[in-house]
């Protein structure tokens, strides 16, 4: 299980504490450049600006390397900015292509109160994610097909997914490693399905 690059350290230090919770014989490792061999599962963690997060993946070749992942049958798990990165293209950078991974775009949140940073309730459509309040800090949201929608959240108003799936990719506009019991729980479910 690979997790990189971006802001890592407290996904890094979730995800062992999952797998150790969980009792599973599995090597983690921070992954900064593409490796030889392929992981079981990748998290794309990320903290800031879509144009400069896909700057950094494809100057350190991992935009092809996840493609390749996937690809190969493997889970990706995007996280925040790792999440807005797995669709198709953003507001915040006109004419920056994203990994295109799933059919969708990113656009800013209606709100004026910007960014949108606490916690916030999560609604899963799925019965074996846990349903909760999970930390939130992002002023972008996507706009995908129903299908592609895992779990939706309400801010200000406004309706947005908040956890997405397809194609063996999974996203996250929360921290679930910020996000305390439920987040871990979350973690749990998802690293033992890989």
């Amino acid at each position: 299980m690979a997790v990189g690059p971006g802001n890592v350290m407290n996904l890094y230090r979730g995800v062992l504490r999952a797998v150790g919770e969980l009792g599973l014989e599995a090597e983690v490792e921070l992954v900064y450049e593409p490796k030889d061999a392929l992981f079981d599962g990748l998290f794309i963690p990320g903290v800031g600006h879509f144009g400069e997060g896909m700057k950094r993946l494809k100057e350190n070749r991992l935009d092809s390397y996840i493609r390749r992942h996937v690809a190969g049958g493997r889970k990706i798990v995007g996280v925040c900015l790792g999440m807005q990165l797995l669709f198709e293209k953003s507001e915040e950078a006109p004419g920056i292509e994203g990994l295109r991974l799933l059919e969708g775009e990113v656009v800013r949140l209606k709100s004026i109160r910007l960014p949108h940073m606490g916690w916030n309730e999560v609604v899963f459509k799925r019965k074996d994610l846990p349903n909760g309040y999970y930390y939130f800090v992002h002023s972008y949201r996507v706009v995908c097909d129903e299908e592609t929608v895992l779990g939706v959240t309400e801010y200000d108003g406004e309706i947005f997914p908040s956890a997405v799936s397809g194609n063996g990719v999974l996203g996250f506009q929360f921290h679930p490693e910020k996000s305390s019991k439920v987040g871990r729980e979350l973690l749990k479910r998802v690293i033992s399905c890989l």
